[in-house]
């Protein structure tokens, strides 16, 4: 899978426990996570918005998220 960039914007593919965030959320990665004894994939830390404001700042696996082609602050292209 590819790496993301940081502040690159993701969807989230499931729901997340314990969390407002639910399948389809946009979040920014802000914090690239490396695998652990326990968590043996990577993973992200991510700051996901819901109408403009955040929602809430989680951590999950790689293979939770799908990349996004835009990235915070800077404009989208024009196809």
């Amino acid at each position: 899978m590819k790496q993301a960039e940081l502040f690159q914007w993701v969807e989230l593919k499931q729901d997340v426990l314990d969390s407002l965030v639910k399948q389809g959320d946009r979040g920014v990665i802000v914090d690239h996570l490396q695998p652990t004894k326990t968590q043996k994939e990577a993973g992200y830390t991510i700051e996901v918005f819901k109408n403009g404001e955040t929602l809430d700042l989680i951590s999950v696996p790689i293979s939770w998220v799908t990349l996004l082609p835009e990235f915070w602050g800077k404009p989208k292209a024009v196809i």
